[in-house]
């Protein structure tokens, strides 16, 4: 599963494109809702493949930490923005205590981590307030999230870091809001990658508290971005924008050219390196953006096609290809 993880995800990433692109052009509210509802079956069947393709990964050690120091601030920012709303909607108040302290840990990791416990607690919380924040331990910063949730028996203390366990609670959340059991067991997986310890405390009735420990290292020299991330720009402001698109499965250029003409972009796909260098020769000027898939056909990567690409960037010096 960990090796075939891109082919199993490109069906529904293509599905997925097409139902954005269908939205653009609903009009009526009942359409709409369809296709509303088509797209979170979608991307709830995504996101339980892709969690358990990350548990293949992980048991298969495919997922190495790439550790740095970082400022635990740039992970609680866009947990914040990214939760507010949702805890709002359940009339829940959320806190989060800022921080300046530095930590060394994978950054993607942790905030998967951290991510899963502020998901559990949101979505098990009656009433009340879900709260973050962290505490020195001997050089260790143990990062928390407490909530007034219905707490969890001592016995259940194990098992719900167990795949699909959840435990039976009354939910006042709608069904399709549920959780399938696996942000705790990723969670566990990941915080014994990283060498992180996870605890957790609860008394029935009054709440948990979940805590991953970290270690403290000394603030770099380069800053902190303290920037709220900015507005996500209207759709209109693409209108006209030439982009190349590569991948070797037309499903997916297909999706991409009907979500991407509907902001009004102009769309060029191509499948292989050789049809992408033949858009550009044909092409008057240089494209806007170039989009590749990583995977094409016979172990050509999207990286080597950006780089075979960049070439006639360079040649002409109309520019570079700046690609990541």
């Amino acid at each position: 599963m960990a090796a075939a993880s891109h082919d199993l995800l490109q069906p529904l990433n293509a599905a997925r494109l097409f139902t954005s692109a269908l939205m653009q052009n609903v009009t009526t509210t009942d359409t709409q809702r369809i296709v509303g509802h088509i797209d979170n079956s979608l991307q709830a069947a995504e996101e339980l493949l892709s969690t358990l393709l990350d548990i293949s990964k992980l048991d298969a050690g495919a997922l190495t930490p790439r550790r740095s120091h970082f400022a635990l601030a740039d992970i609680f920012r866009p947990l914040r923005a990214e939760f507010e709303v949702m805890a709002d909607d359940r009339g829940l108040d959320l806190d989060v205590v800022p921080t300046q302290l530095w930590v060394d840990s994978d950054p993607q990791m942790l905030r998967r981590i951290v991510q899963n416990f502020l998901s559990n607690a949101i979505r098990y919380t009656q009433e009340g307030r879900v709260l973050l924040g962290c505490r020195r331990q001997n050089g260790w910063l143990s990062i928390e999230v407490w909530d007034s949730g219905p707490g969890i028996p001592e016995s259940k203390l194990t098992e719900i870091f167990q795949e699909f366990r959840r435990l039976d609670q009354v939910s006042r959340h709608k069904e399709s809001e549920k959780g399938l059991g696996l942000g705790l067991s990723i969670a566990d997986r990941m915080s014994r990658v990283l060498n992180h310890p996870i605890k957790v405390r609860s008394t029935v009735g009054k709440g948990a508290v979940f805590s991953v420990s970290v270690p403290i290292v000394t603030a770099s020299e380069a800053s902190s971005t303290e920037q709220e991330p900015q507005a996500r720009r209207g759709s209109h402001k693409l209108s006209g924008t030439r982009i190349v698109c590569i991948d070797n499965e037309t499903l997916i250029l297909e999706g991409m050219t009907a979500m991407l003409s509907g902001w009004g972009c102009e769309v060029f796909t191509a499948t292989s390196i050789g049809g992408a260098k033949s858009i550009l020769r044909n092409m008057d000027g240089d494209p806007d953006a170039i989009l590749a898939d990583y995977h094409l056909d016979n172990e050509v990567t999207g990286l080597m096609a950006l780089e075979a690409l960049s070439e006639r960037f360079e040649g002409g010096g109309t520019g570079d290809c700046d690609y990541r």
